[in-house]
């Protein structure tokens, strides 16, 4: 089963990106490796997929004009666990993509669980 979940996350990456804040999404090395969610560290040991999809771009345009706002973002699905005696499970992580982004850096989302 699918569940939407749409919650910021805090994501690290393998290697730390130039800005030295967090992943920066549309670079080869931002691979998540690492994300917290609910105050839990879960670890990435599969990256299953990884695509850019168009966001809802209507939801954002009460809070900023509609030339700041991203129209699409980069999904990485993702096999993570909790620690090694947790079973893994199947992640959607999501943040706008940096060609999209008007001077901030994105915010990660946990999109999907799939159970």
């Amino acid at each position: 089963m699918v569940r939407l979940v749409e919650e910021p996350i805090e994501v690290r990456c393998a290697e730390p990106q130039r800005t030295g804040a967090g992943c920066q999404p549309g670079e080869e090395s931002a691979a998540p490796e690492q994300f917290v969610w609910r105050g839990r560290l879960y670890r990435v040991t599969e990256v299953v997929d990884h695509w850019q999809e168009r966001r809802p771009w209507w939801r954002s345009t009460a809070e900023r004009p509609l030339s700041q706002v991203p129209l699409a973002r980069e999904v990485w699905r993702v096999s993570a666990s909790r620690g090694r005696s947790s079973p893994p499970g199947v992640y959607d992580l999501g943040a706008d993509s940096a060609g999209d982004t008007v001077a901030r850096a994105p915010a990660w989302l946990l999109l999907r669980t799939q159970d």
